[in-house]
């Protein structure tokens, strides 16, 4: 036997009581099961032996893969969060989904647009060249705020740097490279 609603889209129950639908609770119902297919399929990239397992040494690259650019403290506090005592070095996707669900529903942690990413590089750009050299990078990533250790540098030249331009970031394309579009 079908339901059937009347034109309010109300469903009578068994007592002949009419239940409203409640269309905002609907939308995020809706949104939590996107959030979570979302969360599971960048999980799944990582869990190499399909055992609802990853690395806690990857969780950092998982959480970035998703958009968010929490700071290296941030990170620490949400793997605390993630950890399991019995086995530390893995992170379970049910723990990484209770967490990273609230994360995403708070919107926590997420990228600058792109016009304020740009603008940062051309206040740091102050010969106003359209570039930042590997010596300027330097002293900004490895000097200031939370400075970059060597190998982060070098990681982050290796991306940042074009060949072609004799070894300079061209940050308006660059930025581009940066900018991670919402998914949700």
């Amino acid at each position: 036997m079908a339901t059937s609603t009347d034109a309010t889209g109300a469903v009578p129950d068994q007592e002949n009581r009419v239940t409203l639908r409640d269309p905002i609770r609907e939308s995020e119902e809706r949104a939590n099961q996107a959030r979570i297919k979302r969360l599971t399929d960048a999980f799944n990239v990582f869990d190499q032996e399909s055992n609802n397992t990853i690395p806690s040494t990857e969780l950092g690259t998982v959480i970035r893969s998703l958009g968010l650019v929490p700071t290296e403290g941030e990170l620490q506090d949400i793997l605390s969060e993630m950890s399991d005592d019995s086995n530390p070095d893995s992170i379970h996707l049910e723990r990484f989904l209770n967490v990273m669900n609230m994360i995403l529903k708070d919107r926590r942690y997420q990228g600058e647009p792109e016009s304020k990413i740009l603008r940062a590089f051309q206040v740091l750009d102050t010969q106003n060249n359209g570039y930042l050299t590997e010596e300027e990078f330097r002293n900004y990533l490895c000097k200031e705020g939370e400075p970059f250790n060597e190998e982060e540098f070098q990681d982050f030249m290796t991306i940042a740097l074009d060949d072609e331009t004799n070894h300079k970031c061209t940050y308006k394309d660059f930025v581009q490279h940066l900018v991670v579009e919402e998914n949700d």
